[in-house]
């Protein structure tokens, strides 16, 4: 790296830091800005914090090109992220495609060539990574290495008394009783996505599920019951091919993004996990499962929902010959 470069990075980190200084930021805002930060100084397409949660790293902050998928679990085992952790030190790949260090089929999927993982650490525990990547191989450098230790650093010395790590943070997206992501994160999701199937002219689907009998299965079973049943259908689509773009919206109501997929390949899905859901037996056997499924390019994502919201309401009245509300 040259001098100009390093003495330019080193004026951008000391900005950073009078930012969070001066504007006094919440935890969440200061992982954003750094984040943010990472990827400007790297020339990275995108730049991520992962934490821990359990035996999977998990997307909890996203910049750039990795901001649709943000909520991604990666298995910490086999992921590069996952290592950095577990070894407690800074792992950079410069070619993913030929790594064996890293998860390639996730990889693929974000469009990422090199990458950087700096460990994060909390009270003596390493708990997630700082992590840039770029399409290219060999994007990165030493100087870009230097860049991330000192913005990771900056984030332990700024947020060392706050709970960054907590399960109320990064669950701020997350769904307590499920695991799934929540509403909150679909109403962020579905505009990014949306906008990206518009600039590819490639169709997003979308999914809205809702169980059948559930209220029945609460009144009969009580509410542990229902819970139960609710986390079982998490499962489900948990194991599913689109388990990063489930969300529970709602009481029994779920809704699935399926990005680049046609409104025929979205309906076999969305048709199989409405038969996994009818032949899991859950509640007694009284739970089923209706869909309505849209498939769009427009950026508008009320006509999207509304849309999806049609076709599930038309299912409801073929079940019961009546309009549930």
């Amino acid at each position: 790296m040259s001098p100009s470069r390093s003495t330019e990075q080193l004026r951008a980190i000391i900005r950073t830091q009078t930012e969070v200084v001066a504007g006094d930021l919440e935890p969440e805002a200061i992982m954003q800005l750094i984040a943010e930060r990472a990827q400007e100084l790297t020339r990275a397409s995108a730049g991520l914090i992962e934490l821990v949660e359990g035996d999977e790293m998990v997307y909890s902050v996203a910049t750039g090109e990795a901001t649709p998928y943000l909520g991604m679990r990666l298995n910490k085992a086999a992921s590069l992220s996952g290592r950095s952790v577990i070894e407690s030190r800074v792992l950079r790949s410069d070619n993913t495609r030929e790594d064996e260090r890293v998860d390639a089929e996730a990889c693929r999927r974000v469009n990422a060539g090199s990458m950087i993982c700096v460990p994060l650490s909390y009270r003596e525990e390493t708990v997630g990574v700082l992590k840039v990547y770029a399409p290219e191989v060999n994007h990165f450098d030493d100087g870009d290495v230097e860049t991330l230790e000192l913005l990771s650093e900056l984030i332990a010395a700024h947020l060392s008394h706050a709970n960054l790590y907590e399960t109320e943070s990064r669950d701020s997206r997350r769904d307590a009783l499920t695991g799934l992501s929540n509403r909150r994160a679909f109403e962020e999701r579905l505009p990014i996505e949306l906008a990206r199937a518009a600039r590819s002219e490639r169709p997003l689907a979308l999914v809205l599920l809702d169980l059948d009998g559930f209220k029945g299965v609460n009144d009969r079973l009580g509410h542990p019951a229902g819970d139960e049943v609710l986390r079982a259908v998490a499962r489900i689509l948990d194991s599913s091919r689109t388990a990063d773009d489930c969300f529970r919206i709602g009481g029994d109501e779920f809704a699935i993004l399926m990005p680049e997929t046609e409104a025929i390949h979205a309906r076999t899905a969305a048709e199989r996990v409405a038969n996994e859901i009818r032949s899991a037996h859950l509640g007694d056997g009284a739970i089923g499962a209706s869909y309505g499924l849209a498939a769009s390019t427009n950026r508008d994502s009320e006509i999207l929902v509304a849309a999806a919201d049609r076709v599930l309401l038309a299912a409801k009245d073929r079940l019961y010959g009546r309009r549930e509300n």
